[in-house]
């Protein structure tokens, strides 16, 4: 082979080797795109798990909030645990969640409301679920003062659990669209509706009854 053809050939060798290794990136972003989306998911799912698991401990301990996570695992007056179980942050390499506790997070850069956090009630003492914020089914939005404080620890009671990445997501969650923004507690996410109740998306139509009798005439 000649000296130009052995150079033709070394040229065409980097060429085709720069195509797929631009290929190969090409298919791995969709690939890196797909795996957030789908822990995004999850996180949804898990956090809303442990709001349910949350507002259904309140319902047997007197409206009090538990203050560890390993309570909802524990069956309790009804003989049922609140939880599945202690699912994962799907964005926390060890799986840990920020909790959030009880009090009021002012608004940041909002002169006039201080920077103090209002200080937790007592363990075991009921919190009403518009205390100190919004109605309940409203995430605060940019200016408003969070109904919860969050540096929560165990041994607090724990009014919900959030993701403290600080990554932008794919979608929004109630109008956030940082998961460190995405905030599970039943104090900002309200019940699901009863069995037929709106027959919105999702929802479950109730049983029908059953049809009326149909009119006899007159006997004979």
């Amino acid at each position: 082979m000649r000296i130009g053809e052995r150079g033709f050939a070394f040229i065409t060798v980097l060429v085709a080797l720069f195509v797929v290794g631009v290929m190969l990136l090409a298919a791995a972003e969709p690939a890196a795109v797909v795996a957030q989306r789908e822990r995004e998911e999850e996180l949804v799912f898990r956090g809303e798990a442990y709001v349910e698991a949350i507002r259904l401990y309140q319902s047997e301990h007197g409206g009090a909030f538990p203050t560890q996570l390993k309570q909802l695992l524990e069956q309790g007056p009804k003989r049922r645990r609140y939880i599945r179980q202690l699912y994962r942050n799907p964005f926390d390499p060890e799986g840990k969640w920020a909790l959030l506790a009880p009090g009021v997070t002012p608004p940041k850069g909002v002169p006039g409301l201080g920077g103090t956090p209002a200080a937790p009630p007592p363990v075991g003492v009921p919190l009403t679920p518009t205390q100190g914020g919004p109605r309940v089914g409203l995430l605060p939005g940019p200016g408003q003062a969070l109904p919860f404080r969050l540096d929560g620890q165990e041994g607090q009671p724990i009014v919900g659990v959030y993701c403290n990445s600080k990554r932008q997501a794919f979608r929004e969650y109630r109008g956030r669209k940082n998961y460190d923004e995405w905030y599970f507690s039943p104090l900002v996410i309200p019940p699901p509706p009863p069995v037929g109740v709106g027959l919105g998306q999702g929802a479950v139509p109730a049983p029908a009854g059953p049809p009326p009798a149909a009119p006899q005439g007159p006997k004979s």
